[in-house]
């Protein structure tokens, strides 16, 4: 089990004081690269960070990122149906367009017409998964609300190892994968992975007596090469290929339309070259990068030709430095353009925006004190400028505990859909604008290791669809978003345990409880090793959340049930290469949904075989 879910904020505060209870914990030394866009130790992040692996996706079993995601503190997942179906997340109530997404720390081309869907990205390239809490526009710019969700791929991976996977489950599941890393010369490494999915599915929105027996499947084809090669002891260049190419059904049936039995293509593709500079107090990284994404919907009898059609382009640029000019202050600072595109082929219609950026952070550390403070000009074609702050500071009281505490500023740009949709868009949206307050306290007792943090998010000029105009609006009055988190690690005996609590208040400007955010999330995550088994146990309860009924005119508010949800694995290691490994979700067979008109999978199993040669 990964210990960055509390540890890392704690070492973070507690090593400056040089704290034995620091140095015993074990992911002090971990490096992240998500808080302030450059790689360092875990304990130097003034900022709440959970990591997690490769192998962790591998003793739990988990198939999907929303399988990774909903493990982690303060993420509700939300998905209408099983796997490929639409999956979003809240971290902390904020909307799920609210929280920017990276892969291999570039903004996912998605965003540019909506929420990244995390179904449509393959696990099966993923090396670790990187997750900040908390306002970091700032360093990122729009949509850093929230959080910040980095998947890291093995692009740029240095391990020598070929692991071959298959695997078989419920509802005709099939899985086979391969990934392998291989060094080609003493300054040269190659990494590749292949990855093949699908399963036939369920019927994600029933509805009797019009879509009767109809199921709705998912199949995907993905693969990654990557290569990086080490010029001399300062210079390495990086450059990878990454593609996917998914299919999924899904209902559009009503009783107004009839049977719509509908299905869906998407095509995504993306190029990355850079590379990296580094001495002893600087490190310079440039790349450059490509994507495009084509997408089709249509109905399942019919050729996609007859559907609708639409394709995202981006091409970004970033430069990012980080000099330590002494052994207290360290800076920061970079550049990032971007430029994308969204093209809706039915209506013969474009439209783009470039945008470029400058960000710059100080850090300061001394005795038992961090500050830091970044700030970032964002210059829009479209909307103007955008400039964000961030204030933090960090100070260890007494060696078993520290404090923390710090206010941002962050935006949500508008997308392209948003803005320029033939049918929906309204082309003079503004920003979303918010404020974030954020003060914790972290510690350890008797070796639990312990973090409670309080946080305030005010958003004005929230981006909303109007039921009536059938345009997107900037809404008047303010969102405001109260919350506390506590999270806890500790073992008991050969048990080793994580647990977090989350309760907010999310409300609307009239004070209305947000829609699909639950007051009340609870998570237990545990690993058991023993010999030559791990033995893995999630438990998560997310409290009732308010919908709204479209089926109705007009449209009337419900509630959707709590519901617990518990999950299982275990993996056998019969020798140092070969792996057995089974899994059960939902195992207590909880009928729940986290949308209205879409009910969850029933408890489903699985197997899977790993050989690492």
């Amino acid at each position: 089990m990964n210990k960055s879910i509390l540890a890392v904020a704690v070492a973070s505060l507690l090593s400056h004081a040089h704290s034995i209870h620091a140095q015993e914990v074990t992911a002090d030394e971990t490096m992240v690269v998500t808080a302030n866009r450059f790689e360092q130790s875990s304990k130097s992040a003034l900022a709440e960070v959970e990591v997690v692996t490769r192998e962790d996706f591998q003793r739990t079993q988990a198939k999907t990122i929303p399988d990774v995601l909903r493990r982690l503190t303060g993420i509700q997942v939300t998905q209408n149906g099983g796997r490929g179906q639409v999956a979003s997340i809240f971290v902390r109530g904020t909307s799920s367009d609210q929280v920017l997404v990276l892969v291999d720390g570039v903004r996912f081309a998605r965003a540019a017409k909506g929420a990244v869907d995390f179904n449509q990205i393959p696990l099966s390239y993923v090396q670790r998964i990187e997750y900040v809490r908390g306002a970091r526009a700032s360093l990122y710019g729009s949509e850093a609300i929230g959080g910040v969700i980095n998947i890291i791929t093995i692009a740029r991976a240095t391990e020598e190892s070929t692991t071959l996977s298959a695997g078989l489950g419920s509802l005709d599941y099939q899985e086979l994968s391969l990934a392998s890393g291989v060094q080609t010369s003493e300054n040269g490494q190659l990494n590749f992975a292949l990855g093949y999915e699908s399963d036939k599915g369920y019927n994600v929105k029933p509805q009797p007596g019009l879509n009767d027996g109809d199921r709705h499947g998912f199949e995907t084809l993905n693969g990654l090469i990557g290569y990086t090669h080490k010029v001399n002891s300062k210079l390495s260049l990086f450059g990878n290929v990454r593609a996917y190419e998914n299919t999924y059904q899904y209902d559009s049936s009503s009783s107004f339309s009839g049977r719509q039995y509908m299905e869906a293509e998407k095509e995504d593709l993306s190029l990355t070259l850079g590379g990296t500079y580094q001495t002893d107090r600087l490190r310079s990284e440039l790349q450059a990068s490509a994507q495009k994404q084509d997408s089709w919907d249509y109905e399942h009898e019919t050729n996609k030709s007859t559907g609708r059609q639409d394709e995202l382009e981006q091409q970004n640029i970033q430069w990012v430095n980080s000099f330590l000019l002494n052994d207290i202050v360290q800076l920061n600072g970079g550049i990032d353009w971007r430029d994308e595109s969204y093209v809706d082929k039915s209506a013969n219609r474009k439209f783009s925006r470039s945008n470029t950026a400058i960000f710059g952070l100080a850090a300061i550390t001394y005795d038992s004190t961090t500050l830091e403070a970044s700030a970032r000009l964002d210059d829009n074609e479209e909307f103007g400028s955008q400039a964000t702050y961030n204030l933090g500071l960090g100070y260890s009281l007494i060696p078993e505990l520290g404090f923390r505490a710090s206010f941002g500023t962050a935006f949500k740009a508008p997308n392209l859909y948003q803005q320029y949709d033939p049918s929906y868009g309204t082309p003079e949206l503004k920003p979303e604008e918010s404020e974030a307050i954020e003060v914790g306290f972290n510690g350890v007792i008797k070796a639990v290791y312990w973090s409670l943090t309080g946080y305030d998010y005010k958003i004005t000029n929230l981006i909303d669809y109007h039921p009536d105009t059938y345009k997107y609006i900037n809404v008047d009055g303010e969102t405001h978003i109260q919350g506390i988190e506590l999270t806890a690690e500790f073992n008991t005996g050969i048990v080793q345990h994580q647990l977090s609590a989350d309760y907010k208040n999310s409300e609307d400007k009239d004070g209305k409880q947000l829609q699909r955010r639950a007051k009340e999330l609870y998570k237990w995550n545990a690993l058991v090793p023993f010999g030559q088994f791990d033995w893995s146990i999630s438990y998560q309860f997310v409290g009732k959340r308010p919908d709204v009924d479209y089926g109705t005119w007009p449209y009337s508010d419900v509630y959707l049930s709590s519901y617990s949800l518990v999950d299982t694995a275990l993996s056998y290691y019969a020798n140092e290469n070969l792996t057995v490994s089974a899994r059960i979700d939902n195992l207590t067979d909880e009928s729940y949904e986290t949308a209205l008109g879409y009910p969850a999978a029933e408890r489903a199993y699985y197997l899977n075989v790993m050989y690492r040669f």
